[in-house]
């Protein structure tokens, strides 16, 4: 079946006039959710005054740019790129949306409740109350993602993570961040046993207990310094059954192997996988940046959760 969502793109990468920038069209709202989270992170524990100016500036861009498009991250051609939507009727009217779109809501409330506190405008305050008084935006945030075996993603547990701290960190109702924190450790309890050490400490940032500590040291000490995609099949282990569970496809190992026995990981990517890797590159020409680790890792280290190496 196509994907009623489907946008062709002709030319997804164009010089800027001057000829001196390169700019990437159809932008996701994952890409968007990377960067809110990294200018608010930035802007919180690394800006100095005037960087925090240039920061909150470059936040009131981009979020103006996404209310004055109705919700919508407007490409060229002047329509929504292809995943760049979060307004009130896909997320709550569309059946093609039905699955992501409880992702979207926690997005665009991090957007805002992020633009207000970076900017102090009350604009952003106001366009946030209205998603949820009027769109019920905060109840849909109890269950922030899709948990059917055939629907879910790892990627959605991954945008709920960077979506987090912007919300949760910026919200000073008590009532509301009860709220969000019930969806926030709703959708974390799901994927509490994937040893993914990001949404781990992500959870513990914003006040989550049982955080599943030592687990992380454990793949944070187990992880192999060699990064490259080495395909890894471990379908043929007697020590493993293969089964369709967390998610129904694709088939999945019984328990989580340490990360020295399978792929390089990715915390968009299903930990329980029985194959991993790149097979169109046996050879290993591909490698890790290594954010996986380096994140998690100094990120455990300046909020105390580990201590450094002795």
């Amino acid at each position: 079946m196509s994907d009623p969502r489907t946008k062709r793109v002709d030319e997804r990468w164009r010089f800027s006039k001057d000829g001196k920038w390169f700019w990437k069209g159809d932008t996701s709202s994952d890409e968007m959710v990377g960067q809110m989270f990294g200018f608010y992170l930035y802007h919180e524990l690394a800006a100095d005054a005037e960087q925090k100016k240039r920061v909150a500036a470059h936040v009131r861009k981009i979020v103006d740019y996404i209310i004055d498009g109705g919700y919508v991250l407007r490409d060229l051609d002047g329509k929504a790129t292809r995943w760049g939507v979060w307004t009130p009727e896909h997320v709550n009217d569309d059946p093609d949306w039905r699955v992501e779109g409880v992702n979207k809501t926690f997005e665009v409330l991090s957007f805002l409740k992020a633009a207000h506190h970076m900017t102090g405008d009350e604009k952003y305050q106001q366009e946030f109350l209205k998603l949820i008084n009027e769109h019920g935006y905060a109840e849909i945030a109890r269950h922030p993602k899709s948990y059917g075996r055939s629907e879910r993603t790892h990627i959605q547990d991954d945008l709920l993570a960077l979506s987090t701290p912007g919300l949760l960190l910026s919200e000073t109702d008590p009532a509301l961040r009860a709220q969000f924190m019930e969806g926030v450790t709703w959708a974390y309890r799901t994927i509490e046993h994937d040893a993914n050490v990001f949404s781990n400490f992500i959870y513990a940032l914003v006040g989550g207990k049982d955080f599943h500590l030592e687990e992380s040291i454990e793949f944070l000490r187990d992880q192999p310094l060699d990064l490259r995609h080495w395909s890894i099949d471990n379908s043929t282990r007697e020590d493993i059954e293969l089964v369709r569970r967390p998610m129904l496809s694709p088939i999945q190992t019984s328990r989580l192997l340490p990360p020295s026995e399978r792929g390089v990981m990715r915390w968009d990517k299903n930990p329980w996988e029985v194959i991993s890797g790149d097979f169109s590159d046996p050879e290993g020409h591909r490698e890790s940046s290594g954010v996986f680790w380096l994140l998690p890792y100094w990120m455990g280290r300046y909020y105390g959760f580990i201590d450094a190496p002795k």
